[in-house]
């Protein structure tokens, strides 16, 4: 498959590769005469960066405080890995990570307020590997 083969991101983005959906680029960049290459990069790499919002923190919760950002922009988060801490009115909660990449973008900073459902982190999906000598992320309870 052409598409997989000239991917320079086919590390970052192989669940792609193997769904049908690149399987058609491919047929359409043959019906097109264009070559695969040039279709490959835009497919990975559109489908790699992903936002993700404020989840849901509980019953008649529909906003907190941010406490504290546990990475930053250009840092890699471990799936369930602890990002962020927010205060609420009851509870304060600590936001996992909805997937492991590395982080591009936070929508929010320490005392900000956010609703649920709001942006909240844009995380290249599957780019970046853990520093060296860290200990793997906790278990979910």
């Amino acid at each position: 498959d052409r598409l997989a083969e000239d991917c320079p991101t086919i590390g970052a983005c192989q669940r792609f590769h193997t769904s049908p959906a690149p399987a058609a680029a491919t047929m359409l960049a043959r019906a097109v005469r264009a070559p695969a290459a040039r279709l490959a990069p835009r497919w990975c790499r559109q489908m790699a960066v992903q936002k993700f919002p404020v989840p849901e923190m509980g019953d008649s919760i529909s906003e907190g405080t941010v406490l504290e950002l546990s990475k930053q922009v250009g840092d890699y988060v471990a799936l369930e890995e602890v990002l962020v801490v927010v205060e609420t009115d009851k509870v304060t909660v600590d936001v996992r990570s909805p997937a492991a990449g590395t982080i591009t973008k936070w929508f929010a900073n320490p005392d900000d307020t956010i609703e649920v459902g709001s942006d909240l982190i844009e995380i290249d999906v599957g780019v970046g590997e853990p520093a060296p000598g860290a200990a793997p992320p906790p278990a979910p309870a």
